[in-house]
């Protein structure tokens, strides 16, 4: 009887434990499955969520963020307006050093730009006529290529000089072009000059890339065109040292109101009265140059007359900072 009984207990609890364990088994697996639609729902949320962060990043400025470029780029974007055209200034290491503009004849606000925004560089998708008016798409091709010119070979030339065919100032990356300069790009502070634009917007890259020592001159720049003015005779002359002054100097006001402009034939002197015509000579090599006085200076003892850099080039005195020189006051007609 106790045998029985015994058997009866045994054959209970052993069918007991295998009802626990198929119930167990079955616990696990239900959470194992809840667990793989719950990583399903995540993995579908992550991709619905990074195909909205594309797709906001398409809908700024509608190019796609080239990841590796974003990563090492030196160069950023902002957008903003400037005189009431869409501008963009491309910024090299956080200093400004070109802005493009719209075409004046186009003045309309596109859903793709916000003002003020910075905007990383971008592979552009599409090149067609309307996006080659866009500033922020001329600005970004700009950008990816001086990146690009960067991943190639970072001890980059930068140059700037006078195309005779196309009759434009570009500024050139070891011999090729980058971008030209013109009433559609501009330096961000543009001195409204075209050749100082280019000069100083080279110099800003040469310094920021490179750090190189800023460059003197558009290599080929036409020279300008010298001034006619009717003179009369000679009223009276003096002798002394001339000096020159030209980029530093360059879109500034001038004693007399006007903006200095280092192309023009003018001088500087301490008293002549404003407009009064002069013919400098220079007694080492016999140039001469008439020029007219808009400005006051020089004051450094034994310099008697300032000839801007246009001037300073005809009587060839650029390298030599200084020369001796004759100052004919003219009457003029």
């Amino acid at each position: 009887m106790n045998y029985k009984i015994w058997i009866g207990i045994t054959a209970f609890l052993i069918l007991s434990s295998v009802g626990v364990v198929y119930s167990y088994a079955d616990t696990l697996q239900e959470e194992k499955i809840d667990r793989q639609h719950e990583l399903i729902d995540r993995s579908s949320d992550t991709n619905d969520n990074s195909l909205k962060r594309e797709a906001d990043v398409l809908k700024v400025g509608e190019y796609q963020l080239n990841k590796q470029e974003g990563e090492n780029t030196i160069t950023k974007i902002l957008a903003h307006e400037l005189v009431g055209r869409q501008a963009a200034t491309l910024y090299v290491r956080n200093i400004p050093v070109l802005t493009f503009l719209e075409p004046e004849q186009t003045n309309k606000k596109t859903d793709n730009q916000h003002s003020d925004s910075p905007v990383k560089i971008a592979t552009i998708q599409s090149s067609n006529s309307e996006k080659q008016k866009d500033p922020v798409w001329r600005a970004s091709i700009v950008a990816s290529r001086l990146n690009q010119f960067m991943e190639e070979n970072p001890n980059l030339e930068i140059t700037a000089e006078w195309d005779t065919n196309t009759e434009d100032y570009i500024i050139l990356v070891n011999e090729q072009k980058l971008v030209e300069i013109n009433e559609q790009t501009i330096l961000p502070d543009t001195t409204n000059d075209l050749p100082t634009d280019t000069l100083q917007a080279t110099n800003r890259l040469r310094r920021q890339i490179n750090n190189a020592p800023p460059l003197k001159e558009i290599v080929g720049q036409p020279k300008p065109e010298p001034q006619k003015v009717a003179i009369g005779p000679i009223t009276w002359h003096f002798q002394g040292w001339a000096s020159w002054y030209g980029p530093g100097f360059h879109g500034r006001l001038s004693a007399n109101g006007e903006r200095y402009n280092q192309y023009a034939m003018t001088a500087a002197h301490k008293t002549l009265p404003f407009d009064t015509i002069v013919r400098v000579t220079n007694l080492n090599n016999g140039s001469s140059v008439i020029v007219r006085i808009n400005d006051r200076g020089p004051y450094i003892p034994g310099r008697v007359i300032d000839v801007s850099s246009a001037a300073a080039s005809v009587l060839g005195m650029i390298e030599s900072g200084v020369a001796p020189v004759k100052v004919e006051v003219l009457d003029q007609e």
